[in-house]
C-alpha cells in the first residue's frame, strides 16, 4: 500500500511540474535574460528542393513556376 502510495505522490508531483513549474523557470528564465539586438533586415540565402519524378516535358514550366516562390 506504500508503494503505490509513493507512487501516486510521484506522479503528482511529474504532473505538476510538467504543467506549473517548468513553465514558470522557462519565465523565469526568459524575463532574466537579456535578448540580442536583431537585425531584420538581414535576409538568408534560401534553398527549396523539391522531388521530382518523370517531369521531363515540364521541368523548364516547372522551374519557372517555383522561382517565384
Amino acid at each position: 500500500m506504500t508503494l503505490l502510495l509513493i507512487l501516486l505522490y510521484v506522479l503528482s508531483l511529474l504532473l505538476r511540474w510538467q504543467f506549473v513549474g517548468y513553465p514558470l523557470l522557462m519565465a523565469i528564465i526568459a524575463l532574466k535574460s537579456n535578448p540580442e539586438n536583431k537585425d531584420y533586415a538581414f535576409q538568408p540565402f534560401v534553398s527549396i528542393m523539391v522531388p521530382r519524378y518523370n517531369e521531363g516535358k515540364v521541368i523548364e514550366k516547372s522551374i519557372k513556376r517555383d522561382n517565384h516562390l
